[in-house]
């Protein structure tokens, strides 16, 4: 049972907005009560608000924490394979999940045309992009950071498939085993998020593509919808659907996962370590993206509702039903303006154009670890 307070939070607004909009009600009582619901909604968004910025400022302090050595093991032997992990999600959580890869797959055939093409999947995991490519005479490298990664996806893709010919290396994105303008595409799904420094890897990811090749990138949206009720802080939904253009709107900004490394994985007496997780802004990223030559094409979300709703909950509970009541939504939230931009995920498109720096300017990126040198 919701405490009281929280029942009061929720139902003024629905009281007062029925009452504003009453018939019949006269203009001096509909303007009182279109007043007190405007300083309810004005309370609610300064506690959103205020919270978002505090949180992200914890946050923000525990990514310091993370190491590359806490990094590279955690990564290494604590993280499951995809097809683990699908296994353990369910079908309505796998249902979701493939429809990244459908999304991105559609955005890699884009701008690879019915011509050869070399396609690097970086951080491929179990290159089902490259199931979804194999009718196209493509050349398709798969990266990984994690050796089990890499040697799974290696085997399933040992029978040669379709016209695609693949091959898999191990190697991490912030130092990219390629020549310069190795690719035509560069697929990089739901990875810069883990990233200690994700400056290094999108100077790299510039690097190696050809002039005129595109990068095609999936992420955490920092504008994902709030789990609110609408009715109740519509300012906090505003702050999102706006925050996607103008990112210094965005009060909440997750920068870790919520829990710290294994213990198991840390000396004895070692403090907690926090590896980053991190919801992007989509143009503070645009911004670094450009800097580094990677102008944006296509910037856009997916995924509604977020995984860890409750409607999402609800939607799973109803199996087959709701996995295709949830494709509908789909549909509808990203055909409606503003609220497509506060899908759980953010989709990419970047053309790499001539110029861009040599390396990542001073600020380009806010993270803890961006003043620190470059080691090599």
């Amino acid at each position: 049972m919701l405490p009281l307070g929280q029942v009061v939070r929720l139902a003024a607004p629905v009281v007062l907005s029925a009452a504003a909009v009453r018939p019949g009600a006269d203009r001096r009582a509909r303007a009182a009560t279109t007043a007190a619901l405007a300083t309810v909604w004005g309370a609610a968004y300064s506690r959103y608000r205020r919270r978002g910025i505090a949180r992200t400022r914890e946050e923000w302090d525990l990514m310091r924490t993370a190491t590359p050595e806490a990094f590279s093991r955690h990564y290494n032997e604590c993280v499951p394979t995809l097809e683990e992990e699908l296994d353990l999600w369910g079908e309505y959580h796998g249902h979701r999940h493939q429809m990244r890869y459908d999304l991105v797959a559609q955005a890699v055939r884009a701008h690879v045309g019915d011509g050869p093409a070399r396609v690097l999947d970086l951080g491929c995991g179990a290159a089902l992009v490259a199931d979804r490519l194999a009718d196209l005479p493509i050349t398709y490298t798969g990266l990984d950071y994690g050796d089990h990664h890499i040697t799974s996806a290696a085997a399933r893709h040992q029978v040669p498939s379709g016209m695609l010919r693949a091959s898999f290396v191990r190697g991490d994105a912030e130092q990219l085993p390629f020549p310069d303008a190795t690719f035509d595409v560069v697929v990089w799904s739901e990875v810069i998020e883990h990233l200690m420094r994700p400056e290094l890897a999108v100077w790299e990811v510039a690097r190696v593509l050809r002039p005129g090749g595109h990068l095609v990138m999936t992420t955490n949206n920092a504008s994902e919808m709030p789990l609110r009720f609408p009715l109740s802080d519509p300012l906090a939904w505003l702050e999102k659907a706006l925050g996607f253009r103008h990112d210094q709107l965005i009060s909440h900004r997750p920068w870790v996962w919520p829990w710290p490394v294994d213990r198991e994985l840390l000396p004895e007496g070692a403090p907690d370590v926090y590896l980053p997780h991190t919801w992007h802004k989509q143009a503070e990223t645009s911004r670094m993206f450009e800097a580094a030559g990677l102008r944006t094409t296509v910037a856009t979300t997916f995924e509604f509702p977020p995984p860890q709703s409750a409607t999402a909950a609800w939607l799973e509970a109803r199996g087959g039903a709701g996995r295709r009541a949830v494709d509908v939504l789909e549909a509808v939230c990203q055909a409606t303006p503003l609220l497509r931009r506060l899908g759980c995920h953010v989709l990419m498109v970047a053309r790499r154009e001539p110029g861009g720096s040599a390396a990542p300017p001073p600020g380009i990126w806010p993270g803890p670890f961006s003043s620190e040198p470059v080691s090599r």
